[in-house]
C-alpha cells in the first residue's frame, strides 16, 4: 500500500520562511528575504494546492516561490516535461521556472518547491479597468492574446487553466502566461489532468476531457470574445462584469445554459456585428466536445460604427450643434499697429494735456482764497488732465483692437468652463447609469436563479407525486414476474427430481455393493422397503437412554424414519455416502432437464400474461398522462424563463443605449471643449501680440516720447 504523503499547510510554510538561510537548500535562496505583511511575517498568496511567496535575494533578484500544500501525482515528472518542452520555444509569453524536489525544509522534512521568474506586470482585470475606453489598446491586447493562443496550439501544448488570474500584462502591453501546474505537453500524453481549470472559463464538456492539446480551445474563444467586446463597447464591462468578480463578461452559468443567459443574449444582440458573431459562435461552441472546437481564428480588424465609439477622432463641433453655436474659423493673429502710426492722436493728447496744465496753473495763481482752495483747484486740474488722456487713449486703434480680443477671450473662457462642467455632469450621470445597470444585472441574474430554483422544486414535487401513482403498478408487475419465475423454477425442480428419482431407482442394492453390507443387511433393508438410493433420503441418530449408544435411523422418502436391524453407525454412514455418490452422478447426467419443455413454459406464461398485460396497460396509461402533464409543465416553465429573460434583455438593451447616448454626448462635449480651448489659446496668443499696448505706455509716450518715427 502506498503511504499517504502529508504536505505542510500554508501557515507552516510561513513559519519556515522566517528563516530562509535554514529552510532553503538553494544557496541563492538562502540569502533571500521574503516580502512581509503588516505583522512582519512572510506574505503568502494561497491557492488551491499551493502558497506563493515573493522573495528578493542578496543580489537584488526577485523570485516567486511556490510551496505545495497537497500532493500531485507524478509532480516532478510533469514539471520536468513542461520545462524541457518550453525551453525549446522562443515565445516571449513564457516565464522561467525551476522545480526543486527537495527545495524547502519544514518541520525537519524536505519538500518540493517551484522557483519562478518574477514578472513586473498587473493582472488582466486590473489592466482592463485601467484602459477602459481605449479601443486601440484593448483591441491590441486581444490580438496579442490570439497570438499567444495560436502559439500554444502550433506547439501542440495546452495551458489547462487559461483565465484572468494566469494572464499578466507588462508595462509595454505584452502578455505573460503563468502557473503551468496543469499544462499539457506531448511527453505527458496518456496521463490524467490534475485540475479542471477555472469554472468561469471552461466548457461544460471539460469534465469529460482528459489531458490533451485541446484543453484551451473553449477558453481561447471566450477570453478573445470578452477582450474584443470591451474594446468596442466599454459599457459592456460595467453592465456584464460584477465588481470583484472572478470572470470577464461571461460566467459558468452563461455557457452552461445559453438559452436562459441574459449576458450571452446581450452580446449576441450587440449592434456591432463582429461582437454579435463572436458571441453566437462561443454560444455554439459551448455545446460541443473540446475535440470538435476549432482553434481560435482572430479578426483581422474590427468595424465599429461611429455611434459606438466613445471618443471619435473628428474635429470641430458635432453635427447636432450646427446652427446653435457660432463656429469661428481660426486665423493668424493680426499684426499689431505700432503706436507711432497714430501721430495726430498723440499730438492732440499732448496739446490737450499741455493746455489743461497751463489752465490749471493759472487758476491756482489767481485763486486768492485759502490754501485749501488752491490745493483743490490743483487736484481738479490734474484729474482733468488724466481724464482727457484716458479718453484719448480709448480712441487709440491698437487699444480698441486689444480690448475686443480681451472681451472675446473672456467669453471663450466662460464657454470653456461651462463645457467642462457639462462634461463632468454627463460623466457623473453615466457613472450613475452604469452602477444602476450593474445592480439591475445582478438583480436580474438573481431573479432568474430564483425562478429556476422554484421551477426545480415544482418539477421535483410533480415527479414525486406522479411516481407514487406508477409505483403500485410496477410493484404488482414485479410481484407477478417473481411468482412466474418461482413457478417455473418449481416446475423445473420437479422435473429434475423425477429424473433423479428414476435414475436412482434403477440402482438396486446388492450384497457387496457397499463395504460392510452383506446379504443379511441387504435383506434387513429390503424388509423396510429400502432397495435403491431412491428409497431413503438421509441417516439420523436419536439419543438413547443413560449409558446407551445413539440409535441409527434411516429417513425414508415419505418422511418416516426406521431402525434397520444390523445397520449400525458405520454401515449407516457407508449407506449414506453410497446414496450421495449416486445422487451426484445423477445430477451430472446429460439427460438432466435444465429447462422446462416449451409446452409447460407456455402454459405458465399464459397463466400470467393476461393479468400482466392488464396491469401494464393501466401503468402505461398513467405514464402517458404523466409524460404529457410533465411536458406541459416544462413548456410552461420554459415560457416563464423566456419571458423573464426577454424582459431582462430589453432592460439591458435600453440601459446600454442610454449609456451609449451619454457617452456620445460626452464625446461631443469633449470635442466642443477642445475647440473652445484652442480658441482661448489662440486669443491668448493674440493678446500676447498686443502686450505693449497699455495706458501707462501711452501716457509715457505722450509725456516723454517723440511724435515722429
Amino acid at each position: 500500500m502506498t503511504a499517504v504523503i502529508r504536505f505542510p499547510s500554508g501557515g507552516e510554510y510561513v513559519d519556515a520562511l522566517q528563516n530562509p538561510h535554514l529552510c532553503f537548500r538553494d544557496p541563492e535562496l538562502q540569502t533571500a528575504h521574503p516580502q512581509t505583511d503588516s505583522l512582519g511575517r512572510p506574505k503568502a498568496i494561497s491557492g488551491n494546492f499551493a502558497s506563493v511567496f515573493s522573495v528578493t535575494t542578496a543580489t537584488g533578484k526577485k523570485y516567486a516561490i511556490k510551496c505545495f500544500t497537497r500532493n500531485i501525482p507524478d509532480q516532478e515528472k510533469r514539471y520536468r516535461a513542461v520545462s524541457d518542452h518550453l525551453r525549446a520555444l522562443p515565445h516571449h509569453w513564457k516565464i522561467g521556472f525551476d522545480y526543486q524536489s527537495t527545495g524547502i525544509m519544514v518541520a525537519g522534512r524536505w519538500h518540493p518547491l517551484l522557483r519562478m521568474e518574477w514578472v513586473e506586470a498587473v493582472g488582466l482585470i486590473r489592466w482592463i479597468e485601467e484602459h477602459l475606453g481605449d479601443h486601440a489598446a484593448l483591441f491590441t491586447l486581444a490580438r496579442r492574446f490570439a497570438e499567444l493562443a495560436n502559439d500554444l496550439a502550433r506547439a501542440g501544448i495546452a495551458h489547462g487553466d487559461l483565465q484572468h488570474g494566469n494572464l499578466l500584462v507588462t508595462p509595454d502591453g505584452s502578455l505573460k502566461l503563468v502557473d503551468y501546474d496543469g499544462m499539457y505537453v506531448p511527453a505527458l500524453m496518456g496521463m490524467t489532468a490534475t485540475e479542471q481549470g477555472h469554472r468561469h472559463y471552461q466548457s461544460p464538456s471539460r469534465v469529460h476531457a482528459g489531458l490533451g492539446p485541446d484543453l484551451d480551445r473553449f477558453s481561447n474563444w471566450l477570453i478573445y470574445l470578452s477582450l474584443v467586446a470591451i474594446s468596442v463597447d466599454a459599457t459592456l464591462w460595467h453592465t456584464l462584469h460584477e465588481p470583484g468578480g472572478e470572470h470577464l463578461l461571461l460566467m459558468e452559468a452563461d455557457f452552461a445554459d445559453v438559452s436562459t443567459s441574459t449576458r450571452m443574449a446581450t452580446l449576441i444582440r450587440h449592434h456591432v456585428a463582429d461582437v454579435s458573431r463572436l458571441a453566437a459562435q462561443v454560444a455554439d461552441l459551448s455545446t460541443r466536445p473540446l475535440s470538435a472546437i476549432p482553434d481560435l481564428v482572430p479578426l483581422p480588424e474590427i468595424f465599429v460604427p461611429a455611434s459606438s465609439k466613445h471618443a471619435p477622432a473628428q474635429t470641430g463641433l458635432p453635427k447636432w450643434m450646427a446652427g446653435h453655436v457660432t463656429q469661428e474659423t481660426p486665423s493668424s493673429p493680426p499684426v499689431p499697429l505700432p503706436l507711432g502710426d497714430h501721430r495726430q492722436l498723440v499730438r492732440l493728447a499732448r496739446l490737450t494735456m499741455l493746455g489743461l496744465g497751463i489752465t490749471t496753473t493759472l487758476s491756482v495763481v489767481m485763486v486768492t482764497a485759502t490754501g485749501l482752495a488752491a490745493s483743490m483747484t490743483a487736484v481738479l486740474g490734474f484729474a482733468l488732465v488724466l481724464l482727457s488722456s484716458r479718453i484719448l487713449y480709448a480712441f487709440l486703434p491698437a487699444h480698441r483692437v486689444r480690448k475686443a480680443i480681451a472681451d472675446r477671450h473672456q467669453q471663450a473662457h466662460r464657454r470653456t468652463k461651462l463645457a467642462a462642467k457639462e462634461t463632468a455632469n454627463l460623466e457623473k450621470e453615466r457613472d450613475r447609469c452604469q452602477m444602476d445597470n450593474v445592480r439591475q444585472t445582478q438583480a436580474s441574474s438573481k431573479e432568474v436563479q430564483d425562478l429556476r430554483q422554484r421551477q426545480r422544486y415544482e418539477l421535483d414535487a410533480f415527479d414525486r407525486t406522479t411516481t407514487e401513482g406508477v409505483s403500485p403498478f410496477d410493484a404488482r408487475i414485479l410481484s407477478m414476474s417473481s411468482k412466474k419465475k418461482g413457478e417455473i423454477n418449481e416446475a423445473l425442480a420437479l422435473l429434475q427430481q423425477k429424473y433423479v428419482d428414476d435414475y436412482l431407482k434403477r440402482l438396486v442394492l446388492g450384497a457387496g455393493h457397499i463395504t460392510g453390507i452383506g446379504e443379511g443387511s441387504v435383506a434387513s433393508l429390503r424388509a423396510h422397503g429400502i432397495t435403491t438410493p431412491a428409497d431413503f433420503t438421509d441417516v439420523v441418530y436419536t439419543a438413547g437412554g443413560y449409558g446407551q449408544r445413539p440409535e441409527v435411523r434411516i429417513v425414508l422418502t415419505n418422511g418416516r424414519s426406521v431402525h434397520v436391524h444390523g445397520v449400525g453407525e458405520t454401515r449407516a454412514v457407508a449407506l449414506r455416502e453410497w446414496r450421495n455418490a449416486h445422487l451426484a452422478r445423477a445430477l451430472r447426467q446429460p439427460g438432466l432437464p435444465t429447462a422446462l419443455p416449451q409446452s409447460m413454459l407456455q402454459q405458465i406464461e399464459a397463466k400470467y400474461a393476461a393479468e400482466r398485460q392488464r396491469v401494464e396497460a393501466q401503468r402505461d396509461a398513467i405514464r402517458r398522462d404523466r409524460a404529457s402533464r410533465r411536458f406541459a409543465l416544462t413548456q410552461k416553465q420554459a415560457q416563464e424563463i423566456k419571458q423573464l429573460t426577454d424582459k431582462h434583455d430589453l432592460r439591458v438593451q435600453s440601459a446600454t443605449l442610454v449609456v451609449q447616448d451619454i457617452n456620445r454626448r460626452i464625446s461631443e462635449e469633449r470635442v466642443r471643449n477642445q475647440a473652445l480651448i484652442r480658441e482661448e489659446h489662440d486669443l491668448i496668443k493674440e493678446l500676447q501680440a498686443y502686450r505693449h499696448v497699455s495706458y501707462g505706455r501711452f501716457l509715457r509716450k505722450v509725456l516723454l516720447g517723440t511724435v515722429s518715427e
